[in-house]
């Protein structure tokens, strides 16, 4: 009997041939798989890229709204440096001239007094309104930088006073009630912490700017729980109904007039707070107002970190 006529022998050349098949077939399968994860891998790679570029637009767009606001925060400064330096090349002058004098005439002795007290007050002034522009400057380099994932211990209450200084020339007919408790430093990227306060912010003003009916108030209450953080901001605007309060944080949706808004920046504002565990809760009605709370998580890291610089 030959090996073609032994059953054993077919039944051995059966399974080998299914094992090769079987193995090339997941030999392919896997070859596929990867494949497909590799073009996966590009596709959120892009995706990721678009989302920081759509981030990094808004905060251009951002930045066009709180222009008039840098400009008057560093214009104020400017102008007392430019007058204190106008005072000390006055004094300059005068000191110069009474040492050239000096062998000529007796020097003003009350002139000379006059300068020697004021001169250090000059300084001083001069000096803290150059700081002044410079924590403004530093403060719009972390607002429109690219990096999203670097996080600093930073102080709410200061971030939310910043934002309030830049848009003051927007607010000026808005009355802003304050209600801030002391809290906990929390742990977020600087940046994007700039943009979250500065889109809900904005927007309370611009659903303000639109009634003509009351005067306009927007109200903001910082507390704290044994777990969270929470911000409350609350307009007496136009309110929205349901339809555009369940789209709000749709990307590219905007019931403003075109040129007005982008539409992004709600979803962004979404996003940022997401990535950071943060939670967001709207409520509104038309012709009532709307509140915003942020709920932004108590993170031990920076409670630790805070105390650590302390002591």
């Amino acid at each position: 009997m030959t090996d073609s006529e032994n059953p054993y022998y077919v039944a051995y050349l059966r399974e080998k041939k299914a094992r090769q098949e079987v193995e090339q077939l997941l030999e392919d399968s896997t070859r596929q798989l990867y494949e497909k994860n590799v073009l996966l891998q590009q596709q959120i790679d892009l995706i990721k890229q678009q989302q920081q570029s759509m981030i990094q637009q808004e905060k251009l767009a951002s930045l066009g709204t709180v222009a008039a606001g840098v400009a008057h925060e560093i214009n104020n400064p400017l102008a007392y440096i430019l007058s204190n330096v106008r005072s000390l090349i006055s004094y300059a002058q005068d000191l110069l001239a009474s040492m050239d004098e000096g062998d000529k005439q007796q020097i003003d002795q009350a002139k000379l007094q006059f300068i020697k007290e004021d001169l250090p007050e000059l300084a001083s002034d001069t000096c803290q309104g150059l700081m002044r522009i410079k924590d403004i400057v530093n403060h719009l380099l972390f607002f429109a930088r690219t990096d999203s994932t670097g996080k600093s211990v930073i102080q709410l209450v200061d971030a939310l006073e910043f934002s309030l200084k830049l848009l003051r020339p927007m607010l000026n007919n808005v009355l802003i009630k304050k209600e801030i408790s002391h809290v906990p430093m929390i742990l977020f990227n600087v940046g994007e912490l700039n943009q979250v306060l500065m889109n809900i912010i904005v927007n309370a003003y611009q659903a303000c700017d639109v009634v003509s009916d009351r005067p306009s108030e927007i109200r903001l209450k910082l507390t704290q729980s044994d777990t969270n953080i929470c911000l409350t901001v609350v307009d007496n605007g136009c309110g929205m109904d349901e339809y555009t309060l369940g789209r709000m944080f749709d990307a590219f949706y905007t019931t403003k007039p075109v040129g007005t808004g982008t539409g992004v920046g709600m979803s962004i504002v979404l996003q940022i707070l997401r990535q950071h565990d943060c939670t967001i809760e709207v409520k509104s009605e038309p012709d009532n107002g709307t509140e915003v709370m942020i709920l932004f998580p108590i993170d031990p890291q920076a409670v630790y970190m805070t105390s650590s610089s302390i002591t």
